[in-house]
């Protein structure tokens, strides 16, 4: 009788997920096995998309959003290391997120 496979932890998302985020309008560039990303929106608000993965026995990924408003010193966080395993997991999380969303919306119907 075989064994059963061991338990995939994630794999390392950072060529498409740096892909993704670049076909958003993001400035992402990857360093092996993390992604650090940014956009500016119409209002001037400066978005911060990380991702990094770790291999080993245990395989963890993990990415986070940070915004910067114009006039602030610090960003806010929009949420934290958050652990994903898919790319579709960073991808509602990053669409899901209402700050960016909103930012979205304003840049996509600001006047060109």
């Amino acid at each position: 009788m075989e064994a059963p496979a061991p338990a995939r932890g994630p794999r390392n998302l950072a060529a498409p997920l740096a892909a993704w985020l670049r076909t958003l309008g993001f400035t992402a560039t990857e360093y092996g096995t993390t992604v650090a990303a940014h956009w500016v929106g119409a209002g001037g608000e400066h978005f911060q998309f990380d991702y990094a993965w770790a291999g080993g026995p245990t395989p963890a990924a993990t990415c986070r959003l940070r915004v910067l408003y114009t006039g602030q010193h610090l960003f806010d966080t929009c949420f934290t290391a958050q652990k994903i395993r898919r790319l579709k997991e960073a991808r509602l999380l990053l669409l899901g997120n209402v700050r960016y969303a909103n930012a979205r919306l304003l840049a996509l119907s600001a006047p060109v």
